[in-house]
């Protein structure tokens, strides 16, 4: 055989065999999003967490270590690094619920399937959590799971009977499968027990349509055209114990104080995120309306009149700022 034609032949074996399998990943190593443009005082928060995670070598002080890094991004929206942390935390402590709820949290939009595994794990522990189960309700649905979904929402509204979450889903649901008379029932009961649930007057608007009440849907329309319509809905699961960095976890930790009655410090807390970030109008809007419920309209003024010369092409300050010198009341919305 020539040289030429041996060299075929090695190379054709080559191709035939069998490639090997890709490495797996490596649990241990530490996922670092990117982290370009994001704010300073974010990236030394993350830092520290990351050196903290390095430090740590027993696995019950790894795991909180690796949780501690998972709450970190979890605050800051880098979801998929927080699932990979959580998903380490919970294999070095399998008893821990709060990382396999969070690891839920992280894939609830992005992987539903996935989402529902550990929502079921997290439940045998959590059964008598509403929120647990209006999460798993959630992602049932977007399974197409609906039946179970109702069951889940049930429970979560009986578990919490001051909560309106639980009866807008149901009330969304009964609106999905044509059953429009309970939908307006479940959704009624959702604005008795929160009459500024925005997702609740928008679902009950098209229930109201459906049984011939234009009236009463041009009304719950127009009211849910006023409110946010995203309602936060306070789970301490969810809700990771971090020191607040950056403007947009110091704005939702303002707001977490102003639900539980102390404005002050919910008002330095939107000072320090203008501060760092001027242009993060989440927290300006935040600190305007908290100023003019107290009565401190020309300052709140003046905060959206600088809102208006940093950025005069927006129309959500625009809008705001004729509220505000209209008398009205000014309805933050999201966190971004």
């Amino acid at each position: 055989m020539s040289a030429r034609l041996a060299l075929a032949a090695l190379l054709a074996a080559a191709c035939s065999a069998e490639a090997p399998p890709a490495p797996a990943p490596d649990a241990d190593a530490i996922p670092v999003p990117d982290l370009a443009g994001v704010d300073p005082d974010v990236v030394a928060a993350i830092e520290t967490a990351i050196a903290a995670v390095r430090a740590e070598t027993g696995a019950e002080s790894g795991a909180d270590a690796w949780g501690r890094l998972g709450n970190r991004y979890f605050v800051h929206d880098f979801l998929p690094e927080a699932e990979r942390c959580f998903a380490r935390a919970e294999e070095l402590d399998p008893g821990r619920v709060a990382w396999t709820y969070r690891r839920a949290l992280c894939s609830i939009d992005a992987n539903p399937a996935e989402a529902a595994q550990h929502l079921e794990r997290a439940l045998a522990q959590l059964d008598d959590h509403a929120p647990a189960h209006e999460n798993y309700a959630h992602v049932l649905t977007r399974l197409g799971r609906d039946a179970e979904a109702v069951e889940h929402y049930r429970r979560a509204s009986a578990l919490d009977p001051r909560s309106a979450q639980a009866e807008t889903g149901l009330g969304r649901l009964a609106l999905a499968r044509g059953d429009f008379a309970a939908a307006r029932t479940h959704l009624e009961e959702a604005l008795r027990r929160d009459a500024r649930h925005g997702e609740a007057h928008s679902a009950l608007a098209q229930a109201c349509l459906a049984l011939g009440d234009e009236p009463g849907a041009r009304e719950h329309a127009a009211l849910s055209r006023t409110l946010p319509q995203a309602s936060r809905r306070e789970d301490v699961y969810a809700t990771p114990s971090v020191a607040p960095a950056g403007a947009r976890a110091r704005t939702r930790f303002g707001r977490q104080l102003e639900r539980q009655q102390r404005p002050a410090e919910a008002a330095e807390q939107y000072r320090i995120a203008l501060r760092g970030n001027p242009d993060y109008y989440a927290a300006r809007v935040s600190l305007a309306a908290l100023l003019a419920r107290q009565g401190q309209r020309d300052e709140a003024v003046e905060l959206l009149r600088e809102a208006q010369r940093r950025t005069p092409e927006s129309a959500q300050v625009r809008r705001d700022l004729e509220r505000l010198l209209e008398g009205g009341t000014l309805e933050p919305g999201g966190d971004d």
